[in-house]
């Protein structure tokens, strides 16, 4: 893992996404990732030394509030929590008991001195987080465009037209209120990123890229595979 980041780094990729899956929230025992422990590791090899390190943990696990101390005592820089798990088991988080957990989460990750994300699944409608951008509280959303827990999948188009009413909404309510600044969104996304899909994604106002088998297994390297997606 040591040298995977020195990779990142030494190739100007200070950015780094770790996923976190429990095998519950995904019911698999083949998504299982990192903790609490791993970040701090990181953190603590690293951030000294890259002070521009930023740690987004994307908690995709039952019951993510329970990692919030954890993780920002390991160093966290961010919390992205998965929107899914804030309504109990096939939510789409479209009812009033979602938004009020996921405001009262994100007021906990703040609170603790990180910043906070949310994610949303292939299916998730984006409209459903939009009373969630409306409270200030998070600064990223993270599009799915595959399905959470495993790599290498094909990107799904259906983050598409998620991504530009994403950044329609971003830009026409959230950027402005009364012709005053109020608050900034990145547009992340996540799953099937490579040479050839990360052109339509930034066409459609992402701001942020996540890849993972394009970078770590491009046949010519890892700075030849950062430098297709730019």
């Amino acid at each position: 893992m040591k040298g995977e980041v020195q990779k990142c780094l030494d190739a100007g990729v200070p950015w780094l996404h770790i996923d976190v899956f429990d095998g519950v929230f995904l019911d698999s025992p083949n998504a299982l990732t990192f903790g609490p422990q791993m970040v701090d590791n990181l953190s603590k090899r690293f951030a000294n030394l890259h002070p521009e390190l930023t740690l987004d943990v994307h908690l995709c696990v039952d019951r993510p509030e329970r990692y919030a101390i954890p993780m920002a005592e390991a160093g966290a820089t961010r919390i992205i929590f998965q929107w899914e798990a804030m309504g109990g088991e096939n939510n789409h988080g479209d009812d009033g008991n979602t938004l009020s957990s996921a405001i009262s989460f994100a007021r906990t990750i703040t609170s603790l001195g990180m910043k906070c994300g949310v994610s949303i699944n292939p299916e998730t409608p984006v409209k459903s987080i939009f009373p969630l951008l409306d409270s200030g509280l998070v600064d990223l959303v993270d599009v799915l465009a595959v399905e959470p827990g495993f790599g290498g999948q094909e990107f799904n188009k259906v983050a598409i037209p998620k991504i530009v009413m994403l950044r329609q909404y971003r830009d026409e309510k959230l950027r402005t209120s009364n012709g005053a600044e109020y608050v900034d969104v990145k547009i992340l996304v996540d799953g099937g990123i490579h040479r050839g899909t990360s052109s339509l994604v930034r066409s459609a106002g992402a701001d942020i890229l996540v890849a993972g088998t394009a970078l770590f297994r491009h046949p010519l390297g890892f700075e030849e595979a950062v430098n297709e997606l730019l």
